[in-house]
């Protein structure tokens, strides 16, 4: 079945410590301090744009571009979990089972870490304040489960 959910707790404790390393990371290198709340994705989403445009004059790695997707992708989940409810897992996307949520409420699933590669990526319009409101928009106004890459 396209899309399953599969809790994971090596993913959850994988995705802690890495939403840790992001306050850590955001505070060492950035000066921004990132508090667990909702208004603090407005901070990740400015450091990614950093990161973004920086990225496209230095050319990292892109395992290091994978690993900063997840620090913060991770920070994002956890910040979701916390005010919204949910657990991370496996979820199947095209066929390949990725880390990802199941919201608590109506069960919709999503994949920060992907959707925090295509913004280190992509850039801008891949506005991770946009899709974490975008989030918690639809959860309150839909009763369909759902899936948003």
């Amino acid at each position: 079945m396209a899309n399953n959910f599969v809790a994971d707790d090596d993913v959850r404790e994988i995705a802690e410590a890495y939403a840790l390393d992001a306050v850590d990371d955001a505070l060492r290198n950035m000066n921004v301090k990132l508090d667990w709340s909702e208004a603090s994705i407005a901070r990740v989403e400015l450091i990614l744009d950093e990161l973004h445009r920086s990225a496209r004059v230095q050319k990292p790695p892109p395992k290091g571009v994978e690993t900063v997707a997840k620090v913060f992708g991770s920070y994002i989940g956890e910040v979701f979990i916390q005010h919204h409810g949910g657990s991370w897992g496996l979820i199947s996307l095209g066929g390949q089972p990725l880390p990802g949520i199941r919201a608590a409420k109506h069960g919709h699933r999503f994949w920060p870490w992907v959707r925090t590669l295509k913004r280190l990526s992509d850039g801008p319009e891949e506005n991770v304040l946009h899709y974490y409101l975008h989030l918690t928009g639809r959860l309150q106004s839909t009763k369909k489960s759902g899936s948003i890459p």
